[in-house]
């Protein structure tokens, strides 16, 4: 029989009978009914529910467990977040602290959160969908819902969609959003964060516009070419530039130089003799050049700091003219630069230069070859520079900077995987697409203009965070958290002029402006005393031992140290308190109080040093003569409570009492140290007591 009969037949028995045709319906009809009652009987989420009923069931503390099970779909809406989120009806002991030691999941505690799980829910932080019941759809991508979890080293991010300054739990968060800063990325990427403001670069790139005064052709066509093997540490990235680009690029860059004028010898300085290398290694380290510069020691390690450029090679590259230039005063080539004026005399330029020029590398220039330019290529060099954006980042006459030059960065964290086209073998999540981009733009195409950067992991890791953080849900989330800003703030008159030719800014912040690597001035004239602060101008001592950053000796003149103690103890005052609120000196059985509360009621010596034979504090500043150098009124009240004066010191709040605030005030304002002549006397007596006994 053929197939179209066999089909008649069957038609012809299910519906010639509009008896039978109804039964058959109403059957199909109830089976239909029945498949969804079935379905969520069978569930994923209920599967997990009667597992953990059977966890718990053993356990000593069931009763309790059992009595907080809300059975069923469970959810938290929260509508400023535009969430709606189901997850806890899978993770069903996430608010049982008992369960925190369970190594199944979903069943685990979890760990404490600053936040409210009713308030948050979980899909704020750990993202996916959080209206969905079963794990494959709540956890990972599928065609309808394409936002997978967030992995779980990129978890930082998600605070970052409402905090918009540095938390402490958020290290990672932090640091990417210093390395976007830092690296240059803002400079080709517009990246507007949530509360409007448009995020700038901190680092400091050099301004090319005066490049021929300062070094060789060479140098800058061996820089370009690789800028890590002149510099380590360099952070211009390696644009894999060709021999032929790399030259016509110098070319151009030589030949829009223009001179600026730089401030030459003093009279007075005919006399200065021959650089000794000697000399200039103890000058260089008297006047802690390797606080802000790094050189690399025998051993291939860098010893220094990284607010300045990297030292190791800095006589292949800077012409000797120049440096002696540059160290007479900074400000004349670069008027934006952090270096400070050093107000070296002619003899010690002198010395400092030779020492920096015999740090060099012969290999780095020995086959550079470059013949004069021609007009073609200095054309296309300039075309060069153009494309590859270098303007964003230096200045260059003749070269405006551009605009929008790269993508926008500022809803990167919520961008969707259609308009992402993906590097092969990439997995295809956002997390991962940022993270591949980060570590090696050109794998995505040889022909992108974004060059590789020499980022460890861990840096692109953060860097990959702090982007994730950039979404639409922290645009559109109110109130915001907002961080603090920094302030343009400008000292005053012919004071606030020194302020600003020392550079102090560069390392301290003053009202809101200015760096972190060393104390906060704003408050200076309510903390020390006027005599410590001259003297300390004149020649910076040693707060704190363990520390390798110090304060460079800037050769003040008297007159310019009485001025700057003078302007910043009139106006650094804190408004909290009287710096002359307090008794300048105190009774010996209150100071004696204070030394035994400062011994063994506070342990203040695990943390300072007094006495130098006995205590073992490196972590603070050395006490020996903080009566000399603080005011009693700062003492007390820094005692009372570090943060309120000083936001973010590690000193703790040990919530003293107001008594032994006095007693500790009273003893430490005692502490004037001893002149080395004292000293050695009272040693002679205490030794002769110790005979004598």
């Amino acid at each position: 029989m053929r197939v179209r009969e066999k089909l008649d037949a069957v038609r012809s028995f299910l519906f010639a009978d509009s008896a039978r045709t109804f039964g058959i319906i109403s059957v199909v009809f109830l089976v239909s009914l029945a498949i969804a009652p079935a379905k969520n009987h069978f569930s994923e989420w209920r599967h997990y529910q009667k597992q953990y009923v059977k966890l718990i069931r053993t356990r000593a503390d069931a009763v309790t467990l059992q009595r907080h099970l809300k059975t069923g779909i469970q959810q938290i809406w929260i509508p400023e977040h535009g969430i709606v989120d189901r997850c806890t009806t899978c993770h069903v002991g996430l608010r049982e602290e008992s369960l925190s030691t369970v190594t199944t999941q979903p069943f685990r505690a979890h760990p404490p959160i600053p936040h409210s799980l009713t308030d948050f829910g979980c899909s704020t932080c750990h993202r996916g969908q959080g209206g969905a019941t079963t794990l494959e759809e709540a956890h990972r991508s599928t065609l309808a819902w394409e936002e997978p979890i967030l992995p779980a080293r990129y978890i930082e991010s998600s605070c970052g969609q409402c905090h918009l300054a540095d938390l402490p739990g958020t290290p990672q968060l932090n640091y990417g959003r210093k390395l976007l800063a830092r690296e240059g990325c803002v400079r080709c990427h517009n990246v507007r964060q949530p509360d409007g403001v448009v995020m700038q670069g901190t680092d400091d790139p050099p301004s090319l516009q005066h490049i021929a005064q300062k070094t060789t052709r060479e140098w800058v066509y061996a820089w370009i070419k690789n800028p890590q093997a002149y510099s380590s540490t360099a952070t211009m990235p390696n644009f894999g530039l060709s021999d032929d680009d790399s030259r016509d690029i110098t070319a151009f860059l030589m030949a829009q130089s223009t001179p600026v004028a730089l401030p030459g010898p003093e009279k007075a300085t005919s006399s200065t003799t021959a650089a000794d290398p000697t000399a200039g290694a103890s000058l260089y380290g008297q006047s802690f050049c390797a606080s802000c510069h790094a050189v690399q020691n025998a051993a291939g390690n860098m010893v220094g700091g990284d607010l300045g450029p990297e030292l190791t090679k800095i006589g292949t590259k800077a012409k000797p003219e120049w440096l002696e230039a540059w160290l007479r005063n900074p400000g004349a080539y670069d008027p934006d630069t952090k270096m400070p004026h050093y107000r070296f005399t002619e003899q010690q330029i002198k010395t400092v230069a030779g020492f920096l020029e015999a740090k060099t590398d012969s290999d780095l220039l020995a086959n550079v070859h470059l013949p004069d330019s021609t007009p073609q290529q200095i054309a296309h060099g300039k075309q060069l520079v153009n494309e590859y954006g270098c303007a964003s980042c230096h200045e260059i006459n003749g070269v405006r900077k551009p605009d929008n030059f790269a993508p926008d960065l500022s809803h990167v964290g919520s961008r969707s995987l259609a308009q992402l086209v993906f590097a092969p073998g990439v997995p295809h999540t956002l997390p991962d697409y940022i993270g591949a981009k980060v570590r090696d733009p050109r794998a995505f195409g040889a022909s992108l203009k974004m060059p590789k950067f020499t980022l460890t992991q861990q840096q692109a890791d953060a860097i990959t965070t702090a982007l994730l953080a950039l979404s639409d849900r922290a645009q559109s989330q109110s109130p915001r958290i907002a961080t603090h800003r920094e302030s343009d703030y400008q000292p005053g008159g012919h004071a606030g002029q020194l302020i600003r030719d020392l550079r102090c800014f560069s390392c301290h912040a003053i009202n809101g402006r200015g760096g972190d690597m060393a104390p906060d001035l704003s408050w200076e004239g309510s903390s020390v005393q006027a005599k410590w602060l001259a003297d300390f101008l004149r020649n910076p001592n040693t707060l704190r031992p363990a520390l390798i950053r110090r304060m460079p000796k800037f050769n003040l003149s008297d007159a310019e140290i009485k001025e700057l103690t003078d302007y910043i103890m009139t106006v650094y005052q804190t408004p909290a308190f009287e710096s002359d609120s307090m008794p300048a000196s105190y009774p010996p059985a209150e100071v004696d109080r204070g030394r035994q509360v400062f011994y063994s009621k506070y342990a203040c010596s695990s943390c300072h040093i007094v006495d130098p034979a006995k205590d073992k504090g490196y972590i603070g500043p050395t006490l020996t003569q903080v009566g000399s150098r603080l005011t009693p009124a700062w003492i007390y009240h820094w005692l009372k409570n570090p943060q309120e004066l000083r936001p973010g010191t590690i000193e703790p709040n040990q919530h003293i009492s107001n008594d032994d605030a006095r007693a500790l005030t009273a003893y430490l304002v005692s502490l004037k140290g001893q002149s080395p002549k004292t000293k050695t006397a009272g040693r002679r007596r205490e030794s002769q007591q110790e005979v004598g006994r």
